[in-house]
C-alpha cells in the first residue's frame, strides 16, 4: 500500500472532502499537477478542472472545481475551491447546452476585448462539468 496524506477540500459552503488520500492531481494555470505523500510544501492557483482523489482503498473520487487555491504544507493538502461538484450531480443536457453556448460566444470574441477571460474561464468550466458528466460519472 502507497503512504498516503491529509487532503482537505473546501467550498464556500463547507467541506466537500476531508480525509486521507494517496494523491491528488488537478489543474493550475500552466497545467495538470500531481501531489503524493511527503511532496514539497508549495502553494499554486487552481484553473477550472477535475480534481482526482485517489483514495488508500483504490477507489477515485472526482470533483470539478470552477477554480480556487491549493496548498502543500507540512505533508497535508488543503483546496481552497470556488465550488466543487460531484460528477453525479451534473445535468448532461444543461452543461451540453450552455458548452455550444459559450463556444459560440467566445468564437465571436477578440482575446483583446472585455470579457473575453471571463469566458475563457467559463469555458474551461463547462468542458471540465461535461467531461466529468460523460466520462466520470461512471466511475463514481
Amino acid at each position: 500500500m502507497a503512504e498516503t496524506f491529509p487532503l482537505q477540500l473546501v467550498t464556500p459552503t463547507g467541506i466537500a472532502y476531508q480525509g486521507e488520500v494517496e494523491e491528488v492531481t488537478a489543474w493550475n494555470p500552466i497545467g495538470q499537477f500531481g501531489v503524493l505523500a511527503k511532496h514539497i510544501d508549495f502553494i499554486t492557483s487552481l484553473a477550472p478542472g477535475v480534481v482526482e482523489v485517489k483514495l488508500p482503498d483504490g477507489g477515485m473520487l472526482y470533483y470539478v472545481v470552477a477554480g480556487g487555491l491549493a496548498e502543500v504544507k507540512d505533508g497535508k493538502m488543503t483546496i481552497l475551491a470556488d465550488s466543487a461538484e460531484e460528477p453525479a450531480t451534473i445535468d448532461l443536457a444543461g452543461v451540453e447546452g450552455f458548452l455550444r453556448e459559450i463556444e459560440g460566444e467566445i468564437a465571436e470574441l477578440s482575446m483583446y476585448e472585455e470579457g473575453f477571460e471571463t469566458k475563457q474561464h467559463d469555458l474551461m468550466l463547462a468542458r471540465a462539468r461535461h467531461r466529468a458528466a460523460l466520462e466520470l460519472r461512471a466511475a463514481d
